[in-house]
């Protein structure tokens, strides 16, 4: 039996996840973002671990990003 660490899921059930196309996550993996644990025929599985741990970093970044922008008080032009 694996470990929770190590747990392994496919590129389908990986953008289900991230709310991502599957090409999207393909590409992640061909790029690197993700590293790819391994493939069968034309599926490719990647640690469940590891696309957590994207999705945490991508919405730490969003929140950072967001938390950096402030509402003007006055709109341009009114």
């Amino acid at each position: 039996m694996t470990s929770p660490d190590e747990e392994t899921i496919s590129a389908a059930e990986a953008a289900k996840l991230l709310f991502v196309a599957k090409v999207h996550l393909e590409r992640l993996i061909d790029n690197g973002t993700l590293p790819l644990h391994h493939g069968t025929g034309f599926e490719r599985f990647v640690r469940k671990a590891d696309v957590l741990a994207y999705k945490a970093r991508k919405h730490a970044e969003a929140r950072a990003f967001l938390s950096t922008q402030t509402e003007d008080s006055e709109p341009p032009g009114l």
